[in-house]
């Protein structure tokens, strides 16, 4: 019989099947830790404007206090505070004004810097260790961004039902894998993973057969995944020009800072931070449709 996911206060307490957690909200954040071994999660912050060193500091309070609001109010905070590790890159010579394009490079740098395994010690969730969030979105923080703090907390005077009624407190969020082009990420799994077969195999006659069988269903395979894509490509262009791209996903969006919790949860889903149902294309604010960033 599975524990009670809500009376676990440790990861060696919480159940090791996704049916098991019920109307859990963080069930993918606890499977993911337990199916990659890395008992860490929550995002990386990039700090890209040095002008106002105390409004920064308020900043990154109020964005901890989300965080904390949400694990509170789900009841997980006892449980994922103790794994939850910010990471807060802040450089005033090389991140100062720094475009999400620089960003991206560096948070690149980063992640292959962490000796991330490539493949997870359980098999609890269908996630690869450099799937998780942590290692593939950072949080990306502007003048522009910055200054949204000010407006949040000058609403906030007690007398708002709700904090998601006020104006929002605002960070973006970055896509390493994004390009142009599509996503492509230097840390390919499939190729890793093509590796691996080919070095666990031991070369005979009826496996050499087997091997050009599987070398032709996987050409088949890449052929249809082209079409596929062209199709997609069709479908995704035609917008107005974000960072030289007209595709409706542009790699990164604004999103409520109040949602930070949830955001980490959510971009466990198969198709990531693109979503057709839950990316908002800048300047629009994730989750509430009619909110956007100022031009």
């Amino acid at each position: 019989m599975e524990p009670d996911p809500f009376k676990a206060r440790t990861l060696d307490e919480v159940p090791t099947h996704l049916s098991a957690y019920g109307r859990d909200a963080y069930q993918r954040t606890c499977l993911s830790m337990l199916s990659t071994g890395i008992h860490k999660w929550g995002f990386v912050i990039y700090r890209c404007t040095y002008d106002d060193d105390e409004l920064w500091n308020r900043y990154l309070a109020q964005l901890k206090s989300f965080c904390h609001y949400q694990l509170v109010e789900y009841q997980r905070a006892e449980l994922l505070e103790q794994y939850l590790d910010w990471v807060v890159n802040e450089d005033r010579a090389t991140l100062n004004n720094a475009s999400r394009v620089e960003v991206r490079k560096h948070f690149n740098q980063w992640v292959s810097e962490q000796n991330v395994p490539m493949f997870p010690t359980k098999a609890y969730l269908n996630i690869f260790p450099i799937q998780m969030p942590r290692f593939r979105y950072c949080l990306y923080v502007d003048k522009q961004c910055l200054n949204t703090i000010i407006q949040f907390q000058e609403a906030n005077d007690s007398t708002a039902l709700f904090l998601s009624e006020l104006p929002p407190m605002v960070f973006a969020i970055v896509d390493r894998t994004w390009t142009p082009n599509g996503t492509q990420d230097e840390f390919d799994i499939r190729k890793a993973l093509k590796e691996k077969e080919e070095n666990d195999k031991e070369h005979g006659d009826n496996e050499q057969d087997d091997e050009e069988e599987s070398e032709d269903e996987d050409e088949d395979e890449d052929e249809e995944d082209d079409e596929e894509d062209d199709e997609e490509d069709q479908y995704d262009r035609g917008y107005p020009p974000i960072d030289g791209s007209d595709r409706r996903y542009v790699g990164w969006m604004y999103c409520s800072a109040l949602y930070v919790a949830g955001l980490y949860e959510q971009l466990h889903g198969i198709n990531g931070l693109d979503d057709e149902d839950s990316y908002f294309r800048p300047p629009g604010i994730y989750p509430r449709r009619g909110r956007s960033m100022p031009s």
